[in-house]
């Protein structure tokens, strides 16, 4: 009888500690972005946080005052004046290409000496692509108008949420001050609740702390050099730097394409309408320059971090953005990143039911599948 009553205590503790954790989730819903980045920063900073610590004479609330300034200062507001210098500009760059599209005589630029021999080329091999009959100003105009709605709305909504970023921005300071302050108080309680060895609990949050600063060091400053570096390259050759060495740094998010994306179509249309000297120092300067980043950097950032390899950061990011939108390139490494150390510590654990079962399939202990 005492045993049924244990079990049946156990059972309606898990269940209504399964409820009260639900209903939290729904209250705390709204701010789980915040939460989730705040967690992040605080990570990231925590190095800074214990020099300013040791200089404010082991006071946590003053340290986490300060901390939480630097991050302020250093990080939001710089973030937050970006965006919105990048939507006007993205907005400007994207009129003057309509205008210069709409302007632009096609038929002389296919006709052009150094076009028309590749054109020739394509005809002649693929007979069934006529280049010449294609709508391309109606196409290019069409991408463009729609890339330009696309950031009018993102200013709209950004200027028309003023009230709702502010809120929260607040917050996140809110949040930010307290997990530094008392965020290893907050993680050994965590470890005290989780039902599980000190070493797996160090290898999940070690893993996911590799893996969230991994993603910000390795993906968010790699796209920061290798945006600065073509945004140069692109105002040495007369075009618009900051928009389009924006979409640089985002499009250095990309596996293999990366950056090219961007300065190797500006590259071909420099050469194309006679500005071949500049259009060969843009490729140059791409491939020597911006794309050495990467190869540079990564190894000096990542050093010691996630193991997880470029495929499957690349699958988690687009993953993520998929279902998480723009956070996703944060929440989808980490998402994989935690099923990966507990497929370890399952492996691990399991080793002995894998091994032996493992053995016996190599042993030829399974029937083969035409056996009667």
């Amino acid at each position: 009888m005492n045993q049924e009553r244990r079990i049946f205590y156990s059972a309606f503790l898990l269940i209504i500690l399964a409820a009260a954790l639900y209903l939290a989730y729904i209250v705390l819903r709204p701010f789980l972005d915040i939460l989730i980045i705040g967690v992040v920063l605080s990570a990231l900073f925590r190095p800074v946080h214990r020099r300013i610590d040791a200089l404010c004479g082991k006071r946590p609330t003053v340290s986490a005052l300060v901390t939480t300034g630097l991050i302020f200062t250093c990080l939001i507001i710089p973030v937050f004046f970006f965006l919105g210098a990048l939507v006007t500009q993205g907005v400007q760059s994207v009129n003057a290409l309509q205008a210069h599209l709409s302007t632009m005589d096609f038929n002389a630029f296919f006709t052009h000496e150094a076009v028309a021999p590749y054109l020739d080329w394509v005809q002649k091999h693929m007979p069934l692509l006529d280049v010449k009959k294609l709508a391309l100003r109606a196409d290019l105009l069409s991408i463009s108008k729609n890339a330009g709605q696309i950031l009018l709305n993102s200013g709209t909504t950004i200027i028309g949420n003023v009230f709702v970023l502010t809120m929260n921005f607040v917050i996140l300071i809110f949040v930010l001050f307290f997990l530094i302050r008392d965020g290893e108080a907050m993680l050994a309680r965590v470890r005290y609740l989780l039902p599980l060895s000190t070493d797996q609990e160090d290898r999940i949050f070690r893993q996911l702390d590799d893996v969230a600063k991994s993603v910000i060091l390795g993906a968010f400053l790699i796209a920061l050099a290798q945006g600065a570096a073509g945004g140069l390259g692109l105002f040495i050759v007369g075009i618009q730097p900051f928009f389009w060495g924006c979409m640089m740094g985002f499009a250095s998010l990309i596996p293999v394409v990366g950056t090219a994306i961007i300065w190797l179509p500006v590259s071909v249309y420099l050469i194309v309408t006679g500005q071949w000297q500049w259009g060969v120092f843009l490729i140059a300067w791409g491939a020597l320059v911006v794309s050495s980043i990467d190869s540079i950097i990564r190894p000096i950032l990542m050093r010691n971090r996630s193991k997880m390899s470029t495929f499957w950061v690349f699958l988690a990011i687009i993953g993520g953005i998929k279902f998480f939108g723009a956070l996703g390139i944060l929440y989808g490494p980490l998402v994989l990143g935690f099923a990966m150390v507990m497929l370890s510590l399952y492996a691990e654990d399991y080793s002995h039911v894998l091994n032996d079962r493992n053995l016996g399939n190599a042993c030829g202990s399974t029937p083969p599948l035409n056996s009667k």
